[in-house]
Parts: structure tokens; C-alpha cells; sequence
């Protein structure tokens, strides 16, 4: 049965609805349900429980002052301070459908803020009949007509963690490196591999031990790749399965 939390003591402020008072909140799987016997308590004496707050207008130093901070290391600070959406120098980058905008994030932004662990982005060329890494492997993309008549237009290629495995399949293009971390998180891998086209971070299933520095080969399906123009507009993304 899924776990209940009750979160005991805390100043309930919900704008909504005028409330502002000292009470008690329940919540199961992401929802507010009546308190039950058995519930995880937490105290929350002196905290404050409220809807997530927005911030309009965030300065996410990325591209450029990455030394300063990320659009990752942003919006992990933003959801430790209560802040579940933020809007980059006050843009609205995409709005619709949780899912859909994971999906089809339009942009190189929100590929970069609506991904966890972080899209793995690479640098590339568009070919006549496909896309070449630098300093990488060939892909074969079909491109829309306008990029794929662009030949020396410079392209950025997204892949998500979890599309990386270890074990070859027909089509895959092999991505060879060696093994710099390794992280467990719950009954997920992530291993972070050192390769040509850059630092890549592969989401494996399962409890897996690697040692640092040693060779790995990560291999990656075409069809699992996103692809964004020079100006990082969207131009494709994988098809969905149900």
C-alpha cells in the first residue's frame, strides 16, 4: 500500500482557498487525503505548507557563467526552496502537457531544464543521408528537407540517459569509452563514460559495478535521438511508444 505522510503542526497557506492557519496535512502518492492511523509523521512546527511557488523571472547563468551556476544546479536550488516551476529570464519556454513536454521539449533549454539525469548532448553535422557526431559515428537520421540540404549546418544531437545500454542491437551506433563514476540510486545505475563526443551519463537497470577507468562501450539506437538545430530549435524527436 502506498506510504501516507502526515505533515503535523505546519502553517497551512493556500492563496486559493484564503486559508492561513497551524493545522494538519495528509498525502498519499501526490495527493491530499484524510490523515489515517499508521501515517509517517513529520513535525513541521515553524515550517510553512504551501502550493509550489513560481518564480517569473530566474537568471539561469547557463550558457556562458556556467562557473556560477547551471540551469541543473538552478533548478535543483529553486525545488529545495519550495519553487516548482521557474521561467528563465521571464520567458515562457514551453507550456502544454507534462508529457508532451518531455517528449517534444522545443528547445535546447527546456531539453536541458525538463531532464533528470541532464539530456546527454553532442555536438554534430548534418550529411546528406544522415547525421556524423564529431568525432563520432554516423547516424542514420532521416532529416526535414531544409536541414538536410544544409550540409556543413551544425547540429546538436540529445540522447537521454535511459536510451544508453551496454548490449548492441541492429542499427546501434557504438559509443566507446572508459568509465569515470559510477552512482546508485535506488535499482538504477548511472554511469558516467568519458568517449569522444564528450562525457556521456548511461541510466542502466539494476545494481551494476564498474571499475574506474575501465573501457566501456555504450550503444545507442538512432531512432532514441533527438536532434536541434544550430539556433536549438527542435527538428526531431524519438516517436513515442505506448
Amino acid at each position: 500500500m502506498p506510504e501516507t505522510l502526515l505533515f503535523r503542526g505546519a502553517r497551512i497557506v493556500d492563496p486559493a482557498t484564503g486559508r492561513d492557519e497551524v493545522g494538519d496535512v495528509a498525502v498519499r502518492e501526490g495527493a491530499v487525503v484524510p490523515g489515517t492511523p499508521g501515517a509517517t509523521v513529520l513535525a513541521c512546527e515553524g515550517l510553512v505548507l504551501a502550493p509550489g511557488l513560481v518564480d517569473l523571472h530566474t537568471h539561469l547563468r547557463e550558457p556562458g557563467r556556467e562557473d556560477k551556476e547551471t540551469v541543473e544546479s538552478g533548478c535543483r536550488a529553486a525545488a529545495l526552496g519550495g519553487y516548482t516551476a521557474v521561467m528563465d529570464a521571464g520567458e515562457l519556454l514551453q507550456y502544454g502537457p507534462t508529457a508532451e513536454v518531455f517528449h517534444r521539449p522545443q528547445s535546447l533549454r527546456v531539453a536541458r531544464a525538463f531532464s533528470d539525469p541532464p539530456m546527454n548532448l553532442m555536438a554534430g553535422d548534418a550529411l546528406a543521408d544522415g547525421v556524423r557526431l564529431k568525432a563520432g559515428p554516423e547516424l542514420a537520421i532521416r532529416l526535414p528537407g531544409a536541414a538536410s540540404k544544409s550540409l556543413t549546418r551544425s547540429l546538436t544531437i540529445g540522447v537521454r540517459a535511459s536510451a544508453l545500454r551496454l548490449l548492441p542491437r541492429p542499427g546501434d551506433a557504438a559509443l566507446p569509452g572508459k568509465v569515470e563514476l559510477t552512482e546508485i540510486s535506488g535499482s538504477d545505475t548511472f554511469v558516467h563514460v568519458e568517449t569522444a563526443v564528450g562525457e556521456l551519463v548511461a541510466q542502466l537497470t539494476g545494481v551494476n559495478s564498474f571499475e574506474l577507468g575501465a573501457p566501456i562501450t555504450l550503444h545507442l539506437s538512432p531512432e532514441q535521438a533527438y536532434v536541434f538545430d544550430a539556433q536549438g530549435a527542435l527538428l526531431i524527436a524519438p516517436a513515442r511508444r505506448n
